[in-house]
């Protein structure tokens, strides 16, 4: 059996400790559908933890969000800038638009903090 964290980087933040180390030393960012905090990790490639409160709803909701947050990450991946760690943090307006509107504001706010490099190499 091979082993599978030797062909692809860890894409998603596991440990609480990492997600301390970037809500403690990290940017914050602050949109109404979202909130990023980011910071260098020193791994060489980018990583993604995503938190969901309780206060966003039940736990259908709260799935729900990671999901669509989930989505996001896989789309954008290839883009992000290398040597980052990413917590982003849902908020409610999110789950309320449609996905492709939500990935637009999704890429222009990493493009903007220059957390994520353009998908259209002629822009």
């Amino acid at each position: 059996m091979s082993d599978v964290s030797s062909r692809c980087p860890p894409v998603f933040l596991k440990k609480t400790e990492d997600f301390e180390r970037v809500k403690r030393e990290g940017k914050r960012i602050t949109t109404r559908f979202f909130n990023v905090v980011s910071c260098r990790s020193g791994l060489g490639n980018p990583r993604v933890g995503i938190v969901v409160g309780r206060r966003l709803g039940n736990a259908v909701v709260r799935n729900r969000g990671k999901r669509i947050f989930r989505e996001l990450v896989r789309h954008t991946y290839q883009n992000l800038l290398q040597d980052h760690d990413i917590v982003v943090f849902p908020k409610r307006p999110a789950l309320e638009l449609r996905h492709q509107r939500l990935q637009e504001i999704w890429t222009t706010t990493l493009i903007s903090q220059e957390l994520m490099f353009s998908p259209n190499p002629s822009c």
